[in-house]
């Protein structure tokens, strides 16, 4: 009797591991699915309108923004499909040519922020890749121009 209790354990433990690795590869699709969305939302709003930032935590959720026209559209994206759009009316802009590049702090394990700005005059793309936590972002703020811009828009208009 105990030898067959410690199979149906065994087999029980087994199947479990089994159930939560299917699980997991699963998941890692979905992220994997909802970045090549969410970069081709970034590439379109690129192209469309010259500038763009996103947000994108290790999931299956992203923000992606861009400005016109002194608003800010900021588009929420979970499990590739658009689950939101908004906009604001917004008098500043993140413009990244503007900021020094040597204040960008960089945190492992973090949301993945991307900024592009397409300069015409220059005929220049200007893209940034930052490694961020946003809710210490939030909380703390940073002594960077650059992050406390980021930081007030963040938290203005909800990006995350």
């Amino acid at each position: 009797m105990r030898k067959n209790s410690k199979i149906i354990i065994a087999f029980c433990m087994f199947f479990c591991l089994l159930v939560i690795s299917c699980r997991t590869k699963d998941f890692m699709k979905q992220i994997d699915k909802n970045h090549k969305y969410t970069q081709k939302i970034y590439d379109r709003y690129l192209k469309e309108h010259g500038n763009v930032s996103t947000i994108e935590p290790e999931g299956n959720f992203s923000v992606v923004w861009y400005y016109k026209d002194k608003k800010i559209y900021i588009t929420h994206i979970s499990r590739a499909k658009i689950s939101s759009k908004e906009e604001y009316d917004c008098d500043s802009v993140l413009d990244i040519k503007k900021y020094k590049s040597g204040c960008f702090p960089e945190s492992i394990d973090a949301d993945g922020f991307t900024s592009s700005f397409y300069d015409k005059e220059a005929d220049s793309l200007y893209t940034i890749w930052i490694g961020l936590m946003v809710d210490e972002l939030k909380t703390k703020g940073s002594d960077c121009p650059f992050m406390k811009d980021l930081r007030e828009h963040i938290i203005k208009y909800k990006i995350k």
